[in-house]
Order: structure tokens, then C-alpha cells, then sequence
């Protein structure tokens, strides 16, 4: 589906949390920190685990603001994390929602087959039994 669109701003944010994008650098342990955090959602949102992945991503935006709070990065940089990380929720909450869908779907199918089925055992069993209704 969109699996591109969140591969490319994991890129962004990790070169952002690199040092890579420019600006100012912050401590070695907040990007390890930070960067350890880019890794847990794109490890979750790779095996599709959509909540899995919006759940470390709210832990990862709680780290970035408190990096913020510390002094340990730069308005700049947190602000640039920030919007990196906004893209990649829209991203995550659109793939939950189409995942949750499907899940739906499949369960709904799975529910008018077993009615169909039932239905269908039902009907076999007045054509074979006989009310004796028609005689008379």
C-alpha cells in the first residue's frame, strides 16, 4: 500500500536524528535514544503491526520533547523530528485503518458463509424430511 511513503520519512527522521540533515548536533546517548525509537516503528509497521508501531511512535514523540525539555537537542532539530514524525503517523493511521478494514471485510465474509451454510443444511433438511403438507 503505502509501505514507500513511510520507508522514505523513517529515512528522513533516522538522517535528521543523524546529524546528517544539517544544523545543530545534540549528544551521542539522545540520537542512540531517539534513533533506537525510529527503529521500534519501523520494526512494528514492517510486520504490520500498525498499533504496535503508532504506540512507539507516541513513546518516540514523548522522548523527543522531553530531548527538547533537557536542553539535549536544538528547538530546530526538535521541531524537524516533530514534523517528520506527524508524516509518519498520517502514514501508520491511514495503513491501520485500511488493515482494520480488511480485517472487517474478511470477518463479515467469513459471517454470510456460515450463514449460507446453515441456511443451506436447513433446506436440505425440509426437502428430505417432509411435512406432508402437499397431500391432501
Amino acid at each position: 500500500m503505502r509501505r514507500l511513503p513511510i520507508a522514505a520519512a523513517a529515512v528522513a527522521l533516522a538522517l535528521g536524528l543523524s546529524g546528517c540533515a544539517g544544523g545543530s548536533t545534540y549528544p551521542a546517548d539522545t540520537a542512540s535514544t531517539l534513533q533506537h525509537g525510529v527503529l521500534a516503528v519501523a520494526t512494528a509497521a514492517e510486520a504490520k503491526d500498525y498499533a504496535g508501531a503508532l504506540t512507539q511512535l507516541a513513546s518516540l514523540q514523548q522522548r523527543n520533547d522531553a530531548a527538547l525539555k533537557a536542553g539535549a537537542i536544538a528547538a530546530d532539530r526538535h521541531d524537524a523530528i516533530a514534523t517528520s514524525l506527524a508524516t509518519v503517523k498520517a502514514d501508520l493511521t491511514q495503513l491501520k485503518a485500511a488493515a482494520d478494514r480488511a480485517q472487517l471485510q474478511q470477518q463479515l465474509q467469513q459471517l454470510q458463509q456460515q450463514q449460507q451454510q446453515q441456511g443451506d443444511n436447513k433446506g436440505k433438511g425440509k426437502k428430505g424430511g417432509g411435512d406432508g403438507g402437499d397431500g391432501g
